[in-house]
């Protein structure tokens, strides 16, 4: 990962030395201060993100845990996957600057939302990030795909929402915005 300033790399090392003494709600509510940080880029989020999910996953019960990034997302996760797998076929990634891979959401390790996964790709040279995601505000709402295509460092960004039954509509619309970002 690349773009990771010091400053980042001093909070992740705060993060780890607090393992053992902060409470779940203390881990959320710092990696909700990340989020909504501006003076921290994607690449530097997505570590933070990474880092509080696992040392959650680890320190507290399962329970706990799932409660905040578990079982209640199995099929978000699993659609999410598909697509993975079939633009990952289809196009180029290995310029993406974000990780390949299926990703929790900041807004599911804050509480903001109940299940958020998403893929994205951002090109290492370019400042335009995509992403598509699966999420599902409470556990009594209806789930829902968001795609979205913007100018990373600004306000610019294009977002639709798509029911999950019409996720083939939802997979052309990202297809077309990776086809006019990788190269």
């Amino acid at each position: 990962m690349e773009n990771i300033s010091d400053k980042v790399l001093k909070l992740k090392s705060i993060i780890e030395s607090k393992r053992d003494t902060w409470t779940l709600k203390e881990f959320q509510n710092f990696y909700h201060n990340v989020d909504v940080n501006k003076d921290i880029n994607d690449n530097e989020k997505e570590l933070l993100a990474k880092t509080c999910g696992q040392i959650i996953e680890e320190k507290f019960p399962k329970r706990q845990s799932k409660k905040i990034l578990g079982d209640k997302g199995v099929e978000g996760k699993e659609l999410i996957e598909e697509i993975n797998n079939i633009v990952t076929k289809e196009f180029d990634w290995s310029d993406n600057d974000v990780g390949t891979k299926v990703k929790i959401g900041g807004d599911m390790i804050s509480g903001r939302s109940a299940v958020c996964y998403y893929i994205s790709y951002k090109g290492k040279k370019s400042k335009i990030n995509s992403g598509f995601h699966y999420r599902q505000k409470t556990v009594a709402s209806d789930p829902y795909l968001e795609v979205d295509f913007r100018k990373v460092g600004t306000e610019e960004k294009e977002t639709k929402i798509f029911p999950v039954a019409l996720r083939d509509e939802a997979l052309e619309l990202y297809r077309s915005y990776l086809s006019k970002i990788i190269e």
